[in-house]
């Protein structure tokens, strides 16, 4: 490389790669970022009624929507974490992992590459999230700081669960297996949690687990 170029750091290059190869599906792109709607329009409008009643309103609430947008955060970046394993097993069956560990980088890259990508994509849905939910109604309290400050920590929830999403990947190699073992691991946390309902209104051993 001559001396007057700029060399571009290997996970950022790795996760440009990532990005591209995706923008390559139109189809996974626009279910990637069709996703979050397809979960917050059905699930703030059937739950709508609980915002009304005077248990939910007693908690600090302004409707169920703005109650719901935080775990929608969360759910979103859950699934996204759990595809980005099924890629890293895609890659390791095209052989395009092999290449990548026997060429001159650390094998820590590749996955810093993977997660990086996965913050991109996660940051986007996102700001979807954020954006649908302004226009539906909600109303954020504690304004864009808050805001800010609330989608960076969905994203490095993501970033983590990617994280273990891809060691999965890495050692089953399997594309089913990597899902259904995220899915083992994520779905009884999420629905068990307060993500759904306000502590207070869960019954009573939900109610201990969320705790």
């Amino acid at each position: 490389m001559m001396s007057g170029e700029r060399k571009v750091p290997v996970p950022l290059a790795l996760a440009a790669r990532n990005i591209l190869r995706n923008l390559r599906s139109p189809m996974l792109v626009a279910m990637s970022l069709l996703q979050p709607v397809v979960w917050l329009v059905p699930f703030s409008q059937i739950f709508r009624g609980l915002g009304d009643t005077a248990q939910f309103r007693g908690l600090g609430y302004g409707s169920y929507l703005e109650f719901f947008v935080p775990g929608m955060l969360v759910l979103s970046m859950l699934f996204t974490a759990l595809q980005s394993g099924v890629a890293t097993v895609t890659d390791i069956g095209s052989g395009v992992m092999d290449k990548l560990l026997i060429s001159p980088i650390r094998s820590s890259w590749i996955l810093v590459g993977r997660v990086v990508a996965d913050a991109v994509t996660m940051r986007v849905q996102g700001v979807i999230i954020l954006g649908i939910a302004v226009l539906m109604g909600a109303r954020f309290q504690t304004g864009w700081a808050g805001t800010i400050t609330l989608l960076a920590g969905a994203v490095a929830f993501g970033v983590v669960w990617a994280c273990v999403s891809n060691l999965i990947a890495l050692r089953t190699r399997n594309a089913e297996l990597t899902m259904v073992a995220g899915l083992f691991l994520t779905l009884p946390v999420l629905f068990l949690s307060s993500a759904f309902f306000p502590k207070p209104l869960l019954p009573g051993w939900p109610q201990t687990v969320a705790a």
